[in-house]
């Protein structure tokens, strides 16, 4: 048996065959080591085989780490795909002009998953990146495919979500996504709220339930004007979260219930309504504050469109196993 140095592995000689040993014989340097995990925060093993992948060289080796973690969660994607992605986490994004907005839901499989920082902070990233896909003052849907292809720094959306699949090893779903608006000033002001949020890094965010509320007025062109409407905006986002309307007006609430609407409520308009709905800071219904609102403004004002998303709406959740029955069966 014979073994000859090449580079940086060794050839192992044996009854005719040659075999590749995977020993290296870079060594790998202790400072590069530590400033690499300063950058990454990887394993220490997995630190040293992206420095002896690339001859101690941090570049390349970070470079190395990440092509790695795309290629890990690739595999883990790839066993995980079958379990249902039924808890998870809206995200909103609201630009600082507010005229534009994302709500996007990402879903997981685990509620420990979905308050992990690093699964909040993908879901806000996401829901940034949703940005550029508003048109015009009316919420729309972004196809999903869209939005995976979206790059978030160097890695798109997808490979993203991958690479943290393969990081906290669970099955992980971008769902759905809306998005309104564009960052030219205009009579729109959009705001949004988050229900029972969850913090992340540097400010991210996400929770269970999300709105977004897009309120127009020819007041919102002008400075003074602006802030009133922004408070409003953020109340009515509020509202949108805590009662839950489907419909903006009563006229469209009359047509849903002409049609025969699952969500037509009744005959409790109040109910599914948002202007016929009780203000939930006060001051009568939606509507009669709109009235107020305006007088003060001094132009009209009124509700574009809104959205509301909870996480896991229309996903099937698995049964939980009563184990208590279980044993009952097997003691008959």
């Amino acid at each position: 048996m014979l073994y000859l140095q090449i580079s940086r592995k060794y050839v192992l000689w044996t009854a005719g065959r040659t075999s590749v040993v995977r020993r290296y014989a870079t060594k790998v340097d202790i400072k590069a080591l530590k400033r690499l995990r300063e950058l990454n925060s990887v394993s220490m093993s997995k630190a040293k085989e992206a420095l002896v992948n690339t001859d101690n060289d941090i570049d390349q080796a970070l470079e190395w780490l990440e092509k790695d973690a795309v290629r890990s969660g690739a595999m883990k994607a790839e066993k995980v795909k079958g379990r249902a992605a039924t808890e998870g986490a809206i995200a909103v994004h609201v630009n600082d002009a507010q005229t534009a907005a994302a709500i996007i839901e990402l879903g997981c499989e685990t509620d420990f998953v979905a308050r992990n920082a690093t699964f909040v902070d993908l879901a806000s990233a996401i829901a940034r990146a949703g940005i550029g896909f508003g048109r015009g003052d009316v919420l729309a849907s972004i196809e999903v495919d869209q939005i995976s292809q979206k790059m978030l720094g160097d890695k798109s959306v997808g490979d993203t979500v991958t690479e943290a699949i393969g990081r906290l090893g669970e099955n992980m779903v971008l769902r759905r996504a809306l998005a309104v608006g564009s960052g030219a000033a205009s009579d729109i002001i959009v705001s949004g709220y988050i229900h029972g949020a969850v913090a992340g890094t540097d400010g991210a965010s996400a929770g269970k339930i999300g709105g977004l509320i897009v309120v127009r007025s020819s007041s919102a062109t002008k400075q003074d004007h602006r802030a009133t409407l922004a408070q409003l905006a953020r109340r009515l986002a509020q509202q949108v979260v805590g009662y839950a309307p489907k419909y903006k007006t009563v006229a469209e609430w009359k047509r849903a219930k002409a049609a025969g609407a699952e969500e037509s409520c009744g005959d409790e308009p109040e109910v599914c309504v948002l202007e016929a709905q009780q203000f939930l800071f006060g001051g009568g219904t939606i509507a009669e504050v709109l009235a107020k609102v305006s007088k003060g403004v001094g132009a009209p004002v009124e509700i574009v469109s809104f959205a509301r998303i909870e996480r896991g709406e229309g996903v099937e959740k698995a049964a939980k196993p009563d184990f208590a029955n279980e044993v009952r069966q097997q003691l008959a």
